[in-house]
């Protein structure tokens, strides 16, 4: 018989159709190079944890 162990995590997700119509239209938006180094430049990537 197999065990699991109980997980607990935040369900991240849009709570309003608005929302999701705003996330869709997103796909649409062209960025210029500057305004992408922009956006990205606070991103520092880090090593997953928790996982073997």
């Amino acid at each position: 018989m197999a065990v699991f162990r109980a997980v607990s995590a935040p369900v991240v997700g849009a709570t309003k159709a608005a929302h999701l119509e705003d996330a869709l239209a997103a796909v649409d938006v062209d960025l210029s190079d500057g305004e992408r180094e922009r956006l990205e430049a606070p991103y520092r990537p880090h090593r997953v944890l928790g996982h073997t």
